[in-house]
């Protein structure tokens, strides 16, 4: 179906741009995409398209103008439109960041890559939102995963195995886990790094028994900054647990309905109703800022289901709320039922924005993946400031990370605006296993 001739290494990049129309595993058209000095031209089931490409091959933009060339003749041949044109990483703030370092206009200069006005002004809108944050070499940000879960969402495919019958690997997963932590505080504290706030992300952290979780978090000394836990499943949440967070210093956690439907929340694999997110809410609510993600796009939910939602989270009014649209990832199970999802998910995550801003809650962060509905994106809000910085300072690289756990990633963030990665092995038997190797090259890493 599809067939690639360049100078130049960017045919993946043309790939991701050709399957926002296609499904590239049937042969649905003959794409030819020649990127030559001489004579660019795409032809789509032989109708000839002339490439006009302007800028030197050696340009950072390059790509990103091939891509939008190539974006302009399938949107032109199919009559379809998506809202982030071109554009198919997963934060397009760092091209708006870019665009507004060279003296441009945001809304202007993403929408040369065909990017739809009102995502545009979504990304200046955050940009503005998020003024103060600059890169830094020296600050960093700690994550801890914690791969257990009480039962696995049909959307998941983060690193994460269930909790019952595993008792004994978690007690000998959370062995290691506190030496990775108190290895990594020495490390961070030989090579000069600022910690600047922690992340306990999952899975569900709060799936660990009360003792676990308790000695996780009491092998991190950082006092005083900002210190997120993923509660995320009600069914997971005690007062024992939110005592143990308090009393280590915790600041947020996250308390995540993904609906207040409790059709829906069994049809996706979760093991709670909507009354236990009420009941968790009111405990923790006043003893920690709290986010609650939710998610367009849910099987089975229409619009009103998803305007329900909305209207008891904002009944609610936690300080942060995340609206995800679905995705349907590889490694999930809902990557390989036979349904779509819902055909009004851009105008479920367009009422979102509506509904949210309307009642003080200002947008401050935004990522997208791969194989989301509609090619949209995920986007936080927050109330009153209160913005989480690791959030902010995570996605946008602009500072280093320590990742600690089964299938964490840290970066580490390099002069010219470079960045290196390590991961640490996702099977978590094998994390075990290996880890004595593992952490003296992760050691290795940051030194």
């Amino acid at each position: 179906m599809l067939k690639l001739s360049s100078d130049y290494a960017i045919e993946n990049e043309l790939i991701e741009v050709c399957s926002l129309f296609f499904d590239l595993e049937k042969d649905e058209a003959n794409i030819d995409c020649v990127f030559l000095d001489s004579s660019p031209y795409i032809t789509v089931d032989g109708k000839f398209f002339y490439v006009n490409l302007s800028v030197d091959v050696k340009e950072k933009k390059f790509s990103r103008i091939c891509k939008t060339e190539l974006y302009r003749v399938l949107s032109s041949y199919t009559g379809k439109k998506f809202p982030w044109g071109a554009l198919t990483g997963v934060r397009p703030t760092k091209l708006g960041y870019e665009i507004l370092n060279a003296g441009g206009d945001v809304v202007d200069g993403l929408m040369a890559y065909e990017v739809s006005i009102s995502k545009a002004q979504v990304v200046k809108r955050i940009i503005d939102n998020q003024g103060g944050y600059v890169r830094s070499l020296n600050k960093i940000n700690l994550y801890v995963h914690i791969p257990f879960c009480t039962s696995r969402c049909n959307y998941c495919s983060f690193v994460s195995l269930p909790t019952k019958n595993n008792e004994k690997l978690m007690s000998d997963y959370v062995d290691h886990l506190v030496l990775e932590i108190e290895s990594g505080v020495k490390t961070l504290e030989k090579g000069g790094y600022d910690v600047d706030s922690i992340y306990i992300g999952g899975g569900t952290p709060t799936a660990l028994s009360e003792g676990l979780l308790d000695r996780v978090l009491d092998a991190i000394p950082y006092k005083g900054i900002e210190y997120t836990v993923e509660a995320g499943r009600p069914d997971t949440i005690t007062k024992g647990k939110l005592d143990v967070m308090a009393r280590h210093g915790v600041t947020r956690i996250s308390i995540n309905p993904q609906s207040f439907s409790n059709k829906t929340l069994a049809l996706i694999g979760r093991y709670h109703t909507a009354q236990d997110i009420f009941d968790v809410y009111n405990m923790a609510k006043g003893r920690f800022i709290i986010n609650m993600d939710l998610i367009a796009g849910l099987s089975g939910e229409n619009m009103e289901d998803f305007k329900a939602t909305i209207a008891k989270t904002i009944e609610l009014n936690p300080e942060n709320i995340t609206v995800h649209t679905l995705s349907r990832k590889n490694g999930s199970a809902l990557k390989n039922q036979s349904e779509k999802g819902v055909e009004n998910v851009s105008e479920m995550v367009e009422e979102a924005f509506r509904l949210l801003t309307n009642v003080g809650y200002e947008p401050y962060y935004l990522y997208r993946q791969k194989n989301m509905l509609d090619n949209l994106e995920n986007i936080g809000y927050a109330k009153n400031g209160e913005f989480c910085a690791n959030n902010i300072t995570t996605m946008e690289e602009f500072y280093s990370v320590f990742a600690c756990g089964a299938g964490a990633i840290s970066k580490r963030l390099l002069d010219g605006n470079r960045i290196e990665r390590h991961a640490n092995l996702r099977d978590v038997k094998l994390y075990i296993e290996q880890f004595e190797e593992r952490l003296e090259k992760k050691t290795k890493f940051f030194l």
